[in-house]
């Protein structure tokens, strides 16, 4: 791998830094999801091909690719959800830890661990978005200290980006909601004659 580190000139793989941090600083949720969906679908897609071969060997080639498209889509599915269980997970380990450290035995723990386990559940959108913008802040940091800027202005600007990045990603997720629709039941009578 040293080799092929060589060839890549500085300024290519700099700049291809500067491109992942602002991805991640901007759109890291909607990026870690399509990712998420796309690796696990194409292992749902490969065990629903195989499956299909298997069991439906009669229906030749539309059986099998009935079984990779389902394959595909539920295990597409099944990585995002993967995505919002990990980030449960890792907050309810993360309040497990924190809680033992202060109180003893193990069924408060626990308890915290659950309940904070529900709770990145129910956030994890807006944890997710969090971190990755973090996490672009962070990449953008090492990208402007490498080119030279100094440290404390790089800091600013990373994190400057990475706050306006996670509004920018919290706005495109409210706009993304369903917005309830307004009827004119119980409203002003209409003028019908």
């Amino acid at each position: 791998m040293a080799p092929a580190a060589n060839a890549v000139p500085a300024w290519a793989l700099l700049l291809s830094m500067l491109v992942v941090s602002l991805v991640l600083i901007f759109a890291g949720r909607t990026v870690v999801k399509v990712v998420a969906f796309f690796a696990v679908g194409l292992v749902g897609a490969s065990i629903g091909g195989s499956l299909a071969t298997q069991y439906l060997a009669g229906s030749g080639s539309l059986g099998v690719l009935l079984g990779v498209i389902l394959g595909f889509v539920m295990g597409g599915l099944f990585g995002v959800v993967l995505v919002m269980l990990g980030i449960g997970l890792v907050i309810g380990y993360g309040a497990y830890v924190l809680t033992q450290e202060f109180v003893t035995g193990d069924l408060i723990p626990l308890a915290a661990g659950f309940v904070f386990f529900l709770v990145g559940i129910a956030l994890y959108n807006k944890i997710l978005g969090l971190v990755t913008a973090l996490a672009g802040g962070l990449l953008l940091f090492d990208v402007l200290t490498a080119y030279g800027m100094d440290p404390t202005l790089s800091i600013v600007l990373a994190g400057a980006a990475a706050v306006a990045g996670l509004w920018v990603q919290e706005s495109l997720g409210r706009k993304n909601a369903v917005q309830p629709t307004v009827s004119n039941v119980g409203g002003q009578p209409s003028d019908h004659r």
